[in-house]
Protein backbone atom coordinates (compact mmCIF):
# COMPACT_ATOMS: atom_id res chain seq x y z
CA UNK A 1 0.00 0.00 0.00
CA UNK A 2 2.96 2.30 0.73
CA UNK A 3 4.31 1.59 -2.50
CA UNK A 4 0.83 2.27 -4.16
CA UNK A 5 1.18 5.47 -2.64
CA UNK A 6 4.42 6.68 -4.02
CA UNK A 7 3.88 6.23 -7.36
CA UNK A 8 0.11 8.16 -7.34
CA UNK A 9 1.61 10.66 -5.55
CA UNK A 10 3.86 13.02 -8.61
CA UNK A 11 0.54 12.59 -10.78
CA UNK A 12 -1.94 14.24 -7.99
CA UNK A 13 0.34 17.10 -7.36
CA UNK A 14 0.14 17.32 -11.24
CA UNK A 15 -3.62 17.53 -11.73
CA UNK A 16 -4.62 19.84 -8.70
CA UNK A 17 -7.89 20.68 -10.50
CA UNK A 18 -9.27 17.39 -10.93
CA UNK A 19 -12.46 15.91 -8.93
CA UNK A 20 -11.29 13.94 -5.51
CA UNK A 21 -11.96 10.74 -5.25
CA UNK A 22 -14.92 11.26 -3.38
CA UNK A 23 -17.19 14.46 -3.54
CA UNK A 24 -18.13 16.07 0.01
CA UNK A 25 -22.03 17.07 0.07
CA UNK A 26 -21.33 20.61 0.94
CA UNK A 27 -18.84 21.12 -1.79
CA UNK A 28 -21.67 20.90 -4.61
CA UNK A 29 -23.31 24.14 -5.07
CA UNK A 30 -26.43 24.87 -4.97
CA UNK A 31 -28.08 27.54 -7.34
CA UNK A 32 -28.95 29.29 -4.21
CA UNK A 33 -25.29 29.06 -2.90
CA UNK A 34 -23.89 29.60 -6.24
CA UNK A 35 -25.49 32.93 -6.61
CA UNK A 36 -24.53 33.91 -3.07
CA UNK A 37 -20.69 32.73 -4.38
CA UNK A 38 -21.39 34.85 -7.56
CA UNK A 39 -22.30 38.36 -5.00
CA UNK A 40 -19.82 40.85 -4.26
CA UNK A 41 -18.69 40.83 -0.90
CA UNK A 42 -20.40 43.00 2.11
CA UNK A 43 -18.26 46.18 2.12
CA UNK A 44 -16.49 46.44 5.93
CA UNK A 45 -18.11 48.68 8.21
CA UNK A 46 -16.73 51.52 9.23
CA UNK A 47 -14.55 51.88 12.68
CA UNK A 48 -17.40 52.40 15.01
CA UNK A 49 -20.49 50.99 12.83
CA UNK A 50 -22.06 48.04 12.64
CA UNK A 51 -25.33 46.21 13.63
CA UNK A 52 -25.51 47.71 16.73
CA UNK A 53 -24.74 51.43 15.18
CA UNK A 54 -27.49 51.03 12.41
CA UNK A 55 -30.50 53.63 12.73
CA UNK A 56 -33.43 52.74 15.42
CA UNK A 57 -36.22 51.28 12.58
CA UNK A 58 -38.38 53.67 14.43
CA UNK A 59 -36.48 56.91 13.03
CA UNK A 60 -36.61 56.36 9.36
CA UNK A 61 -36.18 59.29 6.88
CA UNK A 62 -39.34 60.52 6.30
CA UNK A 63 -40.41 62.00 2.46
CA UNK A 64 -42.87 64.53 2.26
CA UNK A 65 -45.71 63.30 0.68
CA UNK A 66 -48.60 65.38 0.82
CA UNK A 67 -48.77 68.99 -0.41
CA UNK A 68 -52.05 70.81 -0.77
CA UNK A 69 -52.89 74.64 -1.04
CA UNK A 70 -56.32 76.33 0.06
CA UNK A 71 -56.64 80.35 -0.01
CA UNK A 72 -56.47 82.04 2.74
CA UNK A 73 -55.23 78.50 4.64
CA UNK A 74 -51.69 78.72 2.89
CA UNK A 75 -49.10 75.96 1.71
CA UNK A 76 -49.38 72.62 3.86
CA UNK A 77 -46.56 70.04 3.46
CA UNK A 78 -46.59 66.78 5.55
CA UNK A 79 -45.69 63.22 5.58
CA UNK A 80 -48.21 60.20 4.76
CA UNK A 81 -48.53 59.00 8.27
CA UNK A 82 -49.30 62.70 9.33
CA UNK A 83 -46.74 62.76 12.07
CA UNK A 84 -44.81 66.19 10.34
CA UNK A 85 -46.45 68.35 8.75
CA UNK A 86 -45.66 72.21 8.05
CA UNK A 87 -47.96 75.21 6.73
CA UNK A 88 -47.00 78.21 5.53
CA UNK A 89 -49.35 81.75 5.05
CA UNK A 90 -48.99 85.02 4.29
CA UNK A 91 -50.98 87.85 4.69
CA UNK A 92 -50.53 91.61 3.71
CA UNK A 93 -53.09 94.64 4.52
CA UNK A 94 -51.98 97.96 2.28
CA UNK A 95 -54.09 101.07 3.90
CA UNK A 96 -54.22 104.52 3.93
CA UNK A 97 -55.41 106.70 6.67
CA UNK A 98 -56.52 110.41 6.88
CA UNK A 99 -57.72 112.52 9.64
CA UNK A 100 -59.18 115.65 9.51
CA UNK A 101 -59.27 117.79 12.57
CA UNK A 102 -62.47 120.15 13.10
CA UNK A 103 -60.35 122.66 15.13
CA UNK A 104 -59.16 126.24 13.56
CA UNK A 105 -55.89 125.78 12.43
CA UNK A 106 -55.06 122.04 12.60
CA UNK A 107 -53.78 120.66 9.57
CA UNK A 108 -55.47 117.48 7.77
CA UNK A 109 -53.20 114.70 8.18
CA UNK A 110 -52.51 111.32 5.94
CA UNK A 111 -50.86 107.95 5.37
CA UNK A 112 -49.93 105.80 2.93
CA UNK A 113 -49.06 102.34 4.95
CA UNK A 114 -48.27 98.42 4.49
CA UNK A 115 -50.36 97.93 8.10
CA UNK A 116 -49.84 94.70 8.32
CA UNK A 117 -47.51 92.21 6.75
CA UNK A 118 -47.41 88.76 8.30
CA UNK A 119 -45.62 85.43 8.44
CA UNK A 120 -47.18 82.25 9.62
CA UNK A 121 -45.91 78.91 9.93
CA UNK A 122 -47.99 75.81 11.69
CA UNK A 123 -48.00 72.79 11.77
CA UNK A 124 -46.71 69.46 14.05
CA UNK A 125 -43.60 67.57 14.82
CA UNK A 126 -42.86 64.02 16.47
CA UNK A 127 -46.67 63.24 16.53
CA UNK A 128 -50.12 64.92 15.60
CA UNK A 129 -50.29 66.05 18.71
CA UNK A 130 -47.04 68.19 19.74
CA UNK A 131 -47.85 71.48 17.28
CA UNK A 132 -46.57 74.90 16.69
CA UNK A 133 -47.28 78.43 16.07
CA UNK A 134 -44.67 80.95 14.93
CA UNK A 135 -45.78 84.65 13.62
CA UNK A 136 -43.78 87.16 12.26
CA UNK A 137 -44.98 90.91 11.67
CA UNK A 138 -42.29 93.18 9.25
CA UNK A 139 -44.42 96.21 9.28
CA UNK A 140 -43.22 99.43 10.62
CA UNK A 141 -46.71 99.17 12.73
CA UNK A 142 -45.86 95.39 13.95
CA UNK A 143 -43.06 96.70 15.09
CA UNK A 144 -44.17 99.52 17.32
CA UNK A 145 -46.54 98.26 20.56
CA UNK A 146 -45.98 96.96 23.77
CA UNK A 147 -43.80 98.37 26.78
CA UNK A 148 -40.86 101.23 25.96
CA UNK A 149 -38.05 99.97 26.35
CA UNK A 150 -34.10 100.78 26.37
CA UNK A 151 -33.27 98.32 24.13
CA UNK A 152 -35.97 98.62 21.22
CA UNK A 153 -33.49 97.36 18.55
CA UNK A 154 -34.44 94.07 21.09
CA UNK A 155 -37.86 94.60 22.27
CA UNK A 156 -39.29 95.87 19.10
CA UNK A 157 -38.69 92.20 16.81
CA UNK A 158 -40.38 90.42 14.30
CA UNK A 159 -41.57 88.00 16.60
CA UNK A 160 -45.57 88.18 17.46
CA UNK A 161 -46.32 84.81 18.45
CA UNK A 162 -44.22 81.72 18.95
CA UNK A 163 -45.83 78.71 21.23
CA UNK A 164 -46.23 75.31 21.60
CA UNK A 165 -49.17 73.22 21.77
CA UNK A 166 -49.73 70.17 23.32
CA UNK A 167 -53.62 68.69 22.15
CA UNK A 168 -53.41 65.19 23.97
CA UNK A 169 -56.44 66.06 26.10
CA UNK A 170 -59.45 67.59 24.31
CA UNK A 171 -60.35 69.29 27.38
CA UNK A 172 -56.34 70.25 28.48
CA UNK A 173 -54.62 71.24 25.82
CA UNK A 174 -51.82 72.99 26.76
CA UNK A 175 -50.17 76.53 25.26
CA UNK A 176 -46.72 77.41 25.81
CA UNK A 177 -44.74 81.12 24.63
CA UNK A 178 -45.98 83.75 23.27
CA UNK A 179 -49.39 84.35 22.53
CA UNK A 180 -52.62 86.39 22.76
CA UNK A 181 -53.70 86.55 26.34
CA UNK A 182 -56.71 84.44 25.99
CA UNK A 183 -58.96 88.40 27.81
CA UNK A 184 -61.08 90.02 24.87
CA UNK A 185 -63.16 88.78 22.41
CA UNK A 186 -61.81 91.61 19.53
CA UNK A 187 -58.47 91.31 20.42
CA UNK A 188 -58.71 87.49 20.47
CA UNK A 189 -60.01 87.67 16.97
CA UNK A 190 -57.65 88.09 13.87
CA UNK A 191 -56.84 91.43 12.93
CA UNK A 192 -57.55 89.86 9.32
CA UNK A 193 -60.92 88.73 10.18
CA UNK A 194 -62.42 91.93 11.25
CA UNK A 195 -65.07 93.68 10.10
CA UNK A 196 -63.64 97.35 9.97
CA UNK A 197 -59.88 98.44 9.22
CA UNK A 198 -59.13 98.39 12.41
CA UNK A 199 -60.64 97.38 16.07
CA UNK A 200 -62.08 99.68 18.51
CA UNK A 201 -60.98 102.25 20.45
CA UNK A 202 -62.49 100.32 23.80
CA UNK A 203 -60.32 97.25 22.31
CA UNK A 204 -57.24 99.50 21.83
CA UNK A 205 -57.93 100.85 25.67
CA UNK A 206 -58.50 97.83 28.17
CA UNK A 207 -57.16 94.57 25.19
CA UNK A 208 -53.88 92.37 27.57
CA UNK A 209 -52.31 92.28 24.18
CA UNK A 210 -49.89 89.52 23.88
CA UNK A 211 -47.71 87.99 26.42
CA UNK A 212 -44.91 85.11 27.55
CA UNK A 213 -46.86 82.48 29.19
CA UNK A 214 -48.72 79.37 29.41
CA UNK A 215 -52.42 78.65 29.35
CA UNK A 216 -54.94 75.59 30.17
CA UNK A 217 -57.70 75.14 27.44
CA UNK A 218 -60.21 73.31 25.50
CA UNK A 219 -62.90 74.36 22.52
CA UNK A 220 -65.00 72.17 22.87
CA UNK A 221 -64.99 70.87 27.16
CA UNK A 222 -66.43 67.29 27.41
CA UNK A 223 -67.73 67.32 23.34
CA UNK A 224 -70.94 68.90 24.29
CA UNK A 225 -70.34 71.81 21.25
CA UNK A 226 -71.13 74.75 23.32
CA UNK A 227 -68.95 75.45 25.76
CA UNK A 228 -65.35 76.87 25.82
CA UNK A 229 -62.83 77.93 28.29
CA UNK A 230 -59.47 79.46 28.71
CA UNK A 231 -56.83 79.86 32.14
CA UNK A 232 -53.83 81.14 32.09
CA UNK A 233 -50.44 82.49 33.75
CA UNK A 234 -48.72 84.92 32.18
CA UNK A 235 -45.06 86.86 32.50
CA UNK A 236 -47.12 90.30 32.86
CA UNK A 237 -44.46 92.23 30.42
CA UNK A 238 -46.00 91.97 27.56
CA UNK A 239 -44.39 90.75 24.31
CA UNK A 240 -40.90 90.06 23.35
CA UNK A 241 -39.64 90.72 27.15
CA UNK A 242 -35.70 89.13 27.87
CA UNK A 243 -35.13 90.63 30.61
CA UNK A 244 -35.02 89.59 34.44
CA UNK A 245 -38.06 91.53 36.20
CA UNK A 246 -40.10 91.52 39.45
CA UNK A 247 -41.86 88.06 40.24
CA UNK A 248 -45.57 89.53 39.37
CA UNK A 249 -47.47 87.89 36.67
CA UNK A 250 -50.88 88.28 34.88
CA UNK A 251 -53.80 85.93 35.50
CA UNK A 252 -56.45 85.42 33.40
CA UNK A 253 -59.34 83.31 32.79
CA UNK A 254 -62.19 83.11 30.25
CA UNK A 255 -65.11 81.35 29.80
CA UNK A 256 -67.48 80.79 26.44
CA UNK A 257 -71.11 79.39 26.53
CA UNK A 258 -73.22 79.08 22.80
CA UNK A 259 -76.44 78.09 23.68
CA UNK A 260 -77.65 77.85 20.47
CA UNK A 261 -74.56 75.30 19.32
CA UNK A 262 -71.26 75.36 18.13
CA UNK A 263 -70.42 78.12 15.29
CA UNK A 264 -67.63 80.27 14.13
CA UNK A 265 -67.11 82.79 17.05
CA UNK A 266 -63.44 83.53 15.72
CA UNK A 267 -64.47 85.87 13.01
CA UNK A 268 -66.35 88.95 12.39
CA UNK A 269 -69.38 88.90 10.07
CA UNK A 270 -71.49 86.25 8.85
CA UNK A 271 -70.25 85.20 6.00
CA UNK A 272 -71.36 81.93 5.77
CA UNK A 273 -75.19 83.70 5.79
CA UNK A 274 -75.75 81.15 8.91
CA UNK A 275 -79.18 79.35 8.30
CA UNK A 276 -79.13 78.55 12.13
CA UNK A 277 -79.16 81.28 14.64
CA UNK A 278 -75.17 81.68 16.28
CA UNK A 279 -74.67 82.76 19.68
CA UNK A 280 -72.10 83.22 21.46
CA UNK A 281 -71.44 84.81 25.24
CA UNK A 282 -68.42 85.15 27.27
CA UNK A 283 -66.89 86.74 30.51
CA UNK A 284 -63.07 87.06 31.21
CA UNK A 285 -61.20 88.26 34.20
CA UNK A 286 -57.83 88.93 35.03
CA UNK A 287 -55.71 90.28 37.96
CA UNK A 288 -52.27 92.10 36.75
CA UNK A 289 -49.40 91.92 39.96
CA UNK A 290 -47.41 94.58 39.37
CA UNK A 291 -48.38 95.70 35.64
CA UNK A 292 -45.55 97.80 34.14
CA UNK A 293 -47.95 99.17 31.83
CA UNK A 294 -50.41 101.97 32.59
CA UNK A 295 -52.63 100.00 30.74
CA UNK A 296 -51.45 96.44 31.80
CA UNK A 297 -48.82 94.88 29.22
CA UNK A 298 -49.11 97.65 27.08
CA UNK A 299 -48.90 101.86 26.99
CA UNK A 300 -46.62 104.12 28.80
CA UNK A 301 -44.77 102.86 31.83
CA UNK A 302 -45.71 105.64 34.93
CA UNK A 303 -43.71 108.64 35.36
CA UNK A 304 -42.60 107.54 38.97
CA UNK A 305 -41.29 104.74 37.67
CA UNK A 306 -43.76 102.39 39.75
CA UNK A 307 -45.83 99.20 39.08
CA UNK A 308 -49.83 98.74 39.03
CA UNK A 309 -52.19 96.37 40.75
CA UNK A 310 -55.23 95.97 38.45
CA UNK A 311 -58.68 93.92 38.15
CA UNK A 312 -59.45 93.72 34.63
CA UNK A 313 -63.18 92.53 33.76
CA UNK A 314 -64.88 92.26 30.42
CA UNK A 315 -68.10 90.58 29.20
CA UNK A 316 -68.98 90.00 25.70
CA UNK A 317 -71.76 88.84 23.38
CA UNK A 318 -71.52 87.94 18.88
CA UNK A 319 -74.67 86.71 17.19
CA UNK A 320 -74.59 85.66 13.63
CA UNK A 321 -77.91 84.98 11.21
CA UNK A 322 -78.86 84.70 8.17
CA UNK A 323 -75.73 87.89 6.73
CA UNK A 324 -76.82 89.59 10.24
CA UNK A 325 -74.03 89.85 12.61
CA UNK A 326 -74.28 91.69 15.81
CA UNK A 327 -70.83 92.17 18.46
CA UNK A 328 -70.72 93.89 21.63
CA UNK A 329 -68.08 94.02 24.65
CA UNK A 330 -68.18 95.69 28.31
CA UNK A 331 -64.50 96.30 30.22
CA UNK A 332 -63.58 97.63 33.20
CA UNK A 333 -60.30 98.17 34.50
CA UNK A 334 -59.90 99.30 38.29
CA UNK A 335 -56.13 99.33 40.06
CA UNK A 336 -56.35 98.09 43.10
CA UNK A 337 -52.79 99.47 44.18
CA UNK A 338 -50.40 101.59 42.85
CA UNK A 339 -46.54 100.50 43.82
CA UNK A 340 -44.53 104.02 43.71
CA UNK A 341 -41.32 103.46 42.10
CA UNK A 342 -39.09 106.62 43.64
CA UNK A 343 -38.20 108.19 40.45
CA UNK A 344 -36.84 112.08 40.69
CA UNK A 345 -36.41 114.58 38.02
CA UNK A 346 -33.20 116.03 37.21
CA UNK A 347 -33.07 118.05 40.47
CA UNK A 348 -33.32 115.30 42.46
CA UNK A 349 -37.17 116.03 43.32
CA UNK A 350 -39.22 113.22 43.75
CA UNK A 351 -41.40 112.26 40.77
CA UNK A 352 -45.19 112.29 41.97
CA UNK A 353 -46.94 108.86 41.75
CA UNK A 354 -48.92 108.50 38.74
CA UNK A 355 -52.75 108.02 38.92
CA UNK A 356 -54.12 105.08 37.77
CA UNK A 357 -56.06 104.38 33.98
CA UNK A 358 -58.99 103.21 35.65
CA UNK A 359 -62.50 103.38 33.49
CA UNK A 360 -64.97 101.55 32.16
CA UNK A 361 -65.41 100.92 27.92
CA UNK A 362 -68.75 99.85 25.86
CA UNK A 363 -68.76 99.11 21.94
CA UNK A 364 -71.76 97.60 20.60
CA UNK A 365 -71.83 97.25 15.87
CA UNK A 366 -73.70 96.00 13.97
CA UNK A 367 -73.16 94.57 10.18
CA UNK A 368 -75.18 92.84 7.22
CA UNK A 369 -74.43 91.57 4.36
CA UNK A 370 -76.16 91.79 1.32
CA UNK A 371 -77.31 89.35 -0.48
CA UNK A 372 -76.96 87.63 -2.94
CA UNK A 373 -73.71 90.15 -3.26
CA UNK A 374 -70.85 89.78 -1.02
CA UNK A 375 -70.79 93.52 0.05
CA UNK A 376 -71.21 94.06 3.93
CA UNK A 377 -72.74 97.51 5.56
CA UNK A 378 -71.48 97.93 9.42
CA UNK A 379 -71.61 100.03 11.84
CA UNK A 380 -70.10 100.71 15.16
CA UNK A 381 -70.25 103.13 18.41
CA UNK A 382 -68.17 102.79 21.18
CA UNK A 383 -66.72 104.96 24.49
CA UNK A 384 -64.52 104.70 26.84
CA UNK A 385 -65.30 106.66 30.45
CA UNK A 386 -63.62 107.45 33.59
CA UNK A 387 -66.08 106.83 36.25
CA UNK A 388 -64.02 107.44 39.28
CA UNK A 389 -63.25 111.38 38.75
CA UNK A 390 -60.01 112.52 39.73
CA UNK A 391 -58.80 109.14 40.93
CA UNK A 392 -58.38 108.27 37.59
CA UNK A 393 -56.08 109.44 34.71
CA UNK A 394 -58.42 108.35 31.94
CA UNK A 395 -60.26 110.93 29.46
CA UNK A 396 -63.40 109.93 28.08
CA UNK A 397 -63.27 109.34 24.46
CA UNK A 398 -66.36 108.41 22.01
CA UNK A 399 -66.77 106.97 18.51
CA UNK A 400 -68.83 106.68 16.39
CA UNK A 401 -68.95 105.52 12.56
CA UNK A 402 -69.48 102.95 9.94
CA UNK A 403 -68.00 101.20 6.92
CA UNK A 404 -68.58 98.75 3.65
CA UNK A 405 -66.90 96.09 3.24
CA UNK A 406 -66.18 94.23 -0.33
CA UNK A 407 -65.29 90.49 -0.06
CA UNK A 408 -63.69 89.44 -3.15
CA UNK A 409 -62.54 85.92 -1.46
CA UNK A 410 -64.04 86.76 2.30
CA UNK A 411 -61.76 87.83 4.60
CA UNK A 412 -58.99 86.48 2.49
CA UNK A 413 -59.41 89.12 0.10
CA UNK A 414 -61.41 92.29 0.32
CA UNK A 415 -61.70 95.82 0.07
CA UNK A 416 -62.78 97.96 3.37
CA UNK A 417 -63.86 101.47 3.82
CA UNK A 418 -64.66 103.47 7.52
CA UNK A 419 -65.94 106.52 8.16
CA UNK A 420 -65.75 108.03 12.41
CA UNK A 421 -66.04 111.36 14.18
CA UNK A 422 -63.44 110.43 17.17
CA UNK A 423 -64.07 113.17 20.37
CA UNK A 424 -62.57 113.62 23.79
CA UNK A 425 -64.06 114.90 26.30
CA UNK A 426 -62.46 116.98 29.33
CA UNK A 427 -63.69 118.16 32.58
CA UNK A 428 -66.01 120.80 32.47
CA UNK A 429 -66.38 120.32 28.59
CA UNK A 430 -69.70 120.07 26.91
CA UNK A 431 -70.30 116.59 25.01
CA UNK A 432 -71.82 118.80 21.65
CA UNK A 433 -68.56 120.52 22.10
CA UNK A 434 -66.78 117.66 22.51
CA UNK A 435 -68.28 116.26 19.37
CA UNK A 436 -67.41 119.19 17.35
CA UNK A 437 -64.04 119.97 18.07
CA UNK A 438 -63.51 115.87 17.28
CA UNK A 439 -61.47 114.39 14.16
CA UNK A 440 -63.01 112.89 11.04
CA UNK A 441 -61.35 109.76 10.23
CA UNK A 442 -61.60 107.68 6.80
CA UNK A 443 -59.50 104.91 6.28
CA UNK A 444 -59.31 102.24 3.39
CA UNK A 445 -57.63 98.86 3.35
CA UNK A 446 -56.96 96.47 0.58
CA UNK A 447 -56.17 92.95 2.11
CA UNK A 448 -54.69 89.83 0.49
CA UNK A 449 -54.21 86.30 2.72
CA UNK A 450 -53.08 83.20 1.30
Amino acid sequence: MNLALALTWPLMQAAPTSRPLVDAPEAVPTPERAEVATAAPPAAAPVGEGPAAAKPPDKPELKVEKFKFKPGKGFEFATKDGKYSLTIRARLQVRYDLEHPNVPGEQIEHVLQIRRARLQFAGNVFGKHNRYYIQFGFSPRDMLGGLPDDSPSIRYNPVRDARLEFTYLRDFTIWAGQMKVPFSRQRVISSGNQQFVDRSSVNEEFNLDRDIGVQARSDDIGGIGFLKYAVGVFMGDGRNAYALTNTGALYVGRVTVMPLGKFDDESEGDLQRLKKPGLSLAGAYAYHDDAPGERGVHGARPADGGTTDIHHATADLMFKWRGLSVESAFHYRKARRRNPGGAVDELGVPIPVALPRDGVGFFTQVGYLIPPANVEFVTRWSFVRNIFGDRSSLIDRDELGGGVNWYIAEHNFKVSFDYFRVWDTFAGMPVRRAMADGIDRFRLLVQLAF
